[in-house]
């Protein structure tokens, strides 16, 4: 709650979830994945070359940043994204009833910025802030608040002081763009390109993200180094109705 990280690719997610809610997700259409060139600066994938021309539901398996920046430069549109940002509340803290919570910082000033925020890196969450974001993917399109007390009772007269009850903040997205969220995050898990295969569970439907996110360092830039990332999962389960999220 109170250590803002710039995630990575767990924030696809909620890119994914905007473009299919405004009706600009086309699963099959075909992009070329690799590299993608916006003004001066150039968008990478993950292993530098891509992997040729492929669907956007395998950019998404694959975790393609190209994939995300097109989809918010050429379907989406930056002003547009950026009202999703603010619906999924990243631009705030979530109230959950624990001291110290902090917020992230939406970095969205410069053309490269909107698209890196895209895939989760420049633009700075706390995993309490996501958590409550998915929650409307797990939740038909209904965001919860988070909380940690059920209730407090006066030992002495037995009264409940305090109850807390499952809070709906907002509805960034609706039931069907939901369900077809979880369709593409159940890939991600399940197909053979997936990224997010190492977190099959036996007897359980798994939809989820996985997230490589470079840190910052305090020179300017990001660390380098094979173990200097964060490694994360945003994922629920089961996906036919999620019970948990984590």
């Amino acid at each position: 709650i109170s250590y803002p990280y710039e995630p990575g690719s767990t924030m696809k997610m909620f890119t994914l979830a905007a473009a299919i809610n405004e009706g600009v997700y086309n699963g099959n259409e075909l992009y070329r994945s690799g590299a993608y060139r916006v003004g001066p600066n150039e968008i990478r994938d993950h292993n530098k070359v891509g992997w040729g021309t492929i669907t956007f539901n395998e950019g998404v398996q694959r975790s393609s940043n190209v994939a995300f920046a097109k989809l918010v430069k050429e379907k989406l549109g930056e002003d547009r994204f950026l009202q999703y940002l603010y619906r999924f509340h990243f631009n705030e803290k979530t109230g959950i009833d624990l001291p110290g919570e902090t917020i992230g910082n939406i970095v969205y000033r410069y053309p490269i910025e909107k698209l890196t925020t895209a895939f989760g890196q420049g633009t700075s969450v706390t995993p309490i802030q996501q958590i409550q974001a998915a929650t409307a993917i797990a939740n038909g399109g209904k965001m919860m608040k988070p909380y940690v007390v059920d209730r407090i009772v006066d030992p002495d007269t037995k009264k409940v002081i305090v109850q807390h009850k499952p809070e709906v903040v907002g509805e960034p997205i609706t039931k069907e763009t939901a369900q077809k969220v979880l369709d593409i995050l159940e890939t991600v898990v399940t197909s053979e390109k997936g990224t997010g295969r190492p977190y099959q569970i036996e007897g359980y439907r798994v939809a989820g993200k996985t997230g490589t996110a470079q840190i910052p360092s305090p020179k300017g830039g990001y660390l380098t180094g094979y173990e200097n990332y964060i490694f994360s999962f945003l994922g629920m389960a089961p996906k036919e109705n999620p019970q948990l999220l984590m």
